[in-house]
């Protein structure tokens, strides 16, 4: 694109000229396509019970929690304007 760094294009500008996608929705396609192989396996597979498994003792540090997965598909979900009470079935 013979751009140079004296002209201070952005980046958003830069991926539009080339048509190219923003790193975060390859992420999230990324993380919805692994969400519906997860939700495609059966039940005895260890992902899927990694996913709806709760921890029964422990304890997290001070601050705030750290996102679960569970939570970024939500998010992810959110973003795309998708029902998070009715992922499951789709």
């Amino acid at each position: 694109m013979r751009i140079t760094w004296m002209e201070k294009v952005t980046n958003k500008e830069i991926l539009e000229r080339t048509g190219l996608r923003f790193i975060d929705d390859l992420l999230i396609r990324n993380n919805h396509r692994w969400t519906g192989h997860l939700m495609r396996m059966s039940p005895d597979r260890l992902p899927k019970q990694i996913l709806y498994s709760q921890l029964s003792s422990g304890h997290r540090k001070r601050g705030r929690p750290r996102l679960r997965f569970k939570d970024t598909i939500k998010r992810n979900l959110k973003l795309r304007d998708i029902k998070t009470d009715s992922w499951t079935p789709l």
